[in-house]
C-alpha cells in the first residue's frame, strides 16, 4: 500500500515537473520575443534621430523657418515679398483651398494660357482688401509712367546720336586753338624776346613763360585773372557738366601755383624771378612756363572728369562743340527736351508713389506675379499643401519642385517673366536638417515601448524564477521518492531472497 501512495505521489510530481518546464520554455519564447521587439523599437527611434526634414532660411543656415505653403506662396518676411511657386512635374502651379477660386477665374478648367488681366483688378481688391478705385489709379499711374519711360529712352538714345554728330574731338593743341582763338593778351618772353602770341602757341613753347608782376600780392592776382579768363572763354566750347569739370580745374591750379610762387617752385619754370637785365625783358618780374602752367591745368580737368578719349597710340583726345553749329543746336534742343521728359517722369513716380503705401505695393506686386504664372503655366488643386509634413514629404520625394521667376526684357523692349524650376533641396534658400520635432516624439514612444517592454520583462522574469525554484523543490521531492522506493524494493526483496 505504502509502494503504491509512492507511486501515484511520483507520477503528480513528474507531470507538474513537466508543466513546469513548458511554461519555463514558453516564458523563455516570450522573452526572444520582447528582444526582438526591443530591437526593433531602438530601430526606430535610431532612425526618427536621422530623419531629415526641409526648412527655410534667410541668413544662410544661421537660423530657420518652417517649409510651408504660406513662407513659399503667400507675401512675408520669409519670402521678401517674393513668390517660390510650388509646382508640380507638368509645371502647374499647385493651389491650396484659398487660391482655388481665384485660379478658376483666371483658368477654370487650370490649363496654361489663362487670362489675368480681365480679372486682375477683381482678385487684387478681393485678395488684398484694397480698393478697386485704388488698384485702378494706380495701375493708370503705371501705365502712364511706362509710357514716359519709353519716351525718356528714346530721346537719350536720340541725344547720344546728336551728341556724338555734334562733338568735335582733337589734340591738346587743336582743343586749345577751338577754345581760345588766335590771339591772347597776355605778354610773355621767350628767347630773350617779348611778343604776342595764341595760347596754343605758348603751349607749344617748352622755355615760353608769361610775365606776371614784380611782386607776389600783383603777380598772384594777375596770375589768377589769366585762369580765369581761359575758364571764362573755354565754357562756350564745352557741355555743362565739361564745364563744370573745367572750373573746378582752373580753381585747383590756380591754389596750386599760389604755392608754387611762394616757394619759388619748379612749376615756374627754372625760377619764378627772372633778371634779364642784359635786354631789359622782365627784369625782376615773377613769371610762370606756359606749358607746365596749361599741362597741369589739363591734367586738373582730366581729374575732374573732363571728356576725354584715346586715339590709339595713348594719345589723350579732347572733346568740345561749336556751339554755333547746326549740329550742336539741334542737339541743345533734343537734351533740353530730354530734360523735360526727365522732369515729367520724375513728377509721375511722385504722383504714383502716393496712391499706393509701400506695403500695398509690395502686396501687389507679389500677386501680380503669382497670379501672372498660374496664368501661364496653368494650375493643380492641392488642399493637402497646406499641411507642411505632407507638402515637405512632397519637395524631399521631389513630387513637387520650387519655381521662381524673375522679370526679363525681350529684344522688342516688352517685359516677360521668365522661369527656372528645380527641386526644393537646389533652392539657395531651403535647407535639409535633422527634424527635431519627429526626434522628440520619436523619443517619448521609445521611452514608452521600452518601459512597457521592461516591465513584461519584469514579470516574465519573476514568473520564471517561481517556476525555477518550484522546479528544484519537485526535483528534490522527487529525489526522496525515489530513495524511499528503492529502500522499500531492496528490502522487500531481501526478505523472499
Amino acid at each position: 500500500m505504502g509502494m503504491a501512495a509512492s507511486q501515484v505521489r511520483l507520477l503528480q510530481l513528474t507531470g507538474r515537473k513537466n508543466d513546469i518546464g513548458y511554461q519555463l520554455q514558453n516564458l523563455s519564447l516570450q522573452k526572444t520575443a520582447l528582444s526582438r521587439d526591443m530591437k526593433r523599437v531602438t530601430r526606430n527611434y535610431q532612425n526618427a534621430l536621422n530623419s531629415k526634414v526641409l526648412k527655410w532660411s534667410n541668413n544662410g543656415g544661421a537660423s530657420y523657418v518652417d517649409l510651408s505653403y504660406a513662407n513659399l506662396m503667400r507675401p512675408g518676411s520669409a519670402n521678401k515679398n517674393k513668390p517660390y511657386l510650388i509646382t508640380n512635374s507638368s509645371g502647374k502651379v499647385v493651389v491650396d483651398s484659398k487660391y482655388q477660386k481665384y485660379a478658376e477665374m483666371i483658368s477654370p478648367d487650370g490649363k496654361s494660357g489663362g487670362d489675368w488681366d480681365s480679372v486682375r483688378t477683381e482678385v487684387l481688391s478681393s485678395i488684398t482688401g484694397i480698393s478697386a478705385e485704388k488698384i485702378d489709379s494706380a495701375a493708370s499711374a503705371e501705365t502712364n509712367l511706362d509710357t514716359t519711360a519709353d519716351n525718356v529712352n528714346a530721346l537719350m538714345k536720340e541725344v547720344d546720336r546728336l551728341q556724338a554728330k555734334a562733338e568735335i574731338s582733337g589734340t591738346e593743341t587743336e582743343f586749345l586753338e577751338a577754345c581760345f582763338g588766335s590771339s591772347w593778351n597776355g605778354a610773355h618772353v621767350s628767347n630773350g624776346a617779348t611778343s604776342a602770341s595764341t595760347i596754343a602757341n605758348d603751349y607749344n613753347g617748352a622755355s615760353t613763360v608769361w610775365i606776371l608782376g614784380t611782386d607776389l600780392s600783383s603777380s598772384k592776382s594777375q596770375l589768377k585773372g589769366m585762369i580765369e579768363t581761359m575758364g571764362s572763354r573755354v565754357s562756350a566750347f564745352l557741355s555743362d557738366e565739361d564745364n563744370e569739370a573745367f572750373q573746378r580745374a582752373c580753381e585747383t591750379t590756380i591754389s596750386n601755383y599760389n604755392t608754387y610762387l611762394e616757394t619759388s617752385g619748379e612749376q615756374c619754370g627754372a625760377t619764378c624771378q627772372t633778371s634779364w637785365d642784359t635786354d631789359g625783358y622782365a627784369a625782376g618780374h615773377y613769371v610762370v612756363n606756359i606749358n607746365l602752367l596749361i599741362t597741369e591745368l589739363l591734367r586738373n580737368y582730366r581729374t575732374e572728369g573732363g571728356t576725354t578719349d584715346s586715339n590709339g597710340r595713348g594719345d589723350t583726345v579732347y572733346c568740345w562743340y561749336d556751339k554755333n553749329s547746326a549740329e550742336y543746336q539741334e542737339y541743345a534742343e533734343k537734351l533740353a527736351e530730354l530734360e523735360a521728359a526727365k522732369e515729367e517722369y520724375g513728377s509721375l513716380v511722385d504722383s504714383s508713389n502716393q496712391i499706393l503705401t509701400a506695403e500695398e505695393e509690395n502686396s501687389i506686386n507679389f500677386y501680380d506675379q503669382l497670379f501672372s504664372a498660374i496664368a501661364d503655366k496653368g494650375w493643380v488643386a492641392d488642399s493637402q499643401a497646406e499641411d507642411n509634413d505632407y507638402l515637405n514629404n512632397m519637395l524631399q520625394n521631389n513630387q513637387y519642385y520650387i519655381t521662381t521667376m524673375s522679370s526679363e526684357v525681350d529684344e522688342d523692349g516688352e517685359e516677360y517673366l521668365d522661369y527656372a524650376t528645380d527641386i526644393a533641396s537646389n533652392c539657395s534658400n531651403i535647407f535639409s536638417v535633422n527634424d527635431s520635432d519627429a526626434q522628440n516624439e520619436a523619443l517619448v514612444q521609445y521611452e514608452y515601448e521600452k518601459s512597457v517592454i521592461n516591465e513584461k520583462e519584469a514579470r516574465i522574469d519573476t514568473r520564471m524564477e517561481n517556476l525555477q525554484t518550484e522546479q528544484s523543490a519537485i526535483n528534490e521531492m522527487i529525489k526522496g521518492i525515489e530513495t524511499v522506493k528503492n529502500d522499500n524494493t531492496e528490502r522487500t526483496f531481501g526478505i523472499f531472497a
